[in-house]
């Protein structure tokens, strides 16, 4: 069994933000693929705009992290997935007792654990300097924007690849 045997939509998604000094977060984009039809949702988040992607009782929702996926939705006024799978949790489950000391959970580690293609660190640090950075007092230009997106992109093409072994795991 796959995961697209029990979800009619799988939405592989990821976020980019920083907080807002209230609790809260203010989203920069949010890039989803669907894995199914493969269709690619880049948003950069300048005005409202509506849920570009199902979150329904037929749709699983998967993200690394997932609880600041699901913050973000909250501030950007969306629905919350009704089916969430986090990748974090499911990566820990299937690894435990197996990590190196010293293993994080972020999704590079997992990567990296599993040897499979991932983003240099020092390329994902220098993109989340730039999300965070709070000093500007003007937008981001259309090649940051473009930057930001893309590195927000890889990250659901990673969790994509750590989606197929997880899968092996879950679907067993």
């Amino acid at each position: 069994m796959k995961l697209l045997d029990y979800f009619s939509e799988v939405v592989i998604a990821d976020s980019e933000f920083r907080p807002d000094g209230r609790g809260g977060h203010e989203v920069r984009c949010i890039v989803a693929k669907e894995r199914r039809s493969q269709n690619v949702h880049r948003v950069w988040i300048d005005s409202p705009i509506v849920c570009p992607y199902p979150v329904g009782a037929d749709a699983l929702f998967v993200a690394h992290y997932a609880s600041a996926e699901l913050l973000s939705h909250q501030a950007l006024g969306w629905p919350c997935p009704e089916h969430v799978l986090d990748s974090c949790i499911e990566y820990h489950a299937m690894t435990c007792g197996l990590r190196h000391k010293g293993q994080g959970r972020s999704l590079v580690d997992a990567l990296v654990f599993l040897r499979l293609p991932h983003i240099a660190q020092t390329a994902k640090d220098e993109m989340r300097d730039l999300v965070l950075e709070d000093k500007r007092n003007h937008d981001f230009s259309v090649e940051e924007r473009e930057s930001i997106l893309n590195y927000c992109e890889s990250d659901v093409d990673g969790l994509a690849v750590l989606l197929v072994y997880l899968e092996a795991y879950l679907c067993r």
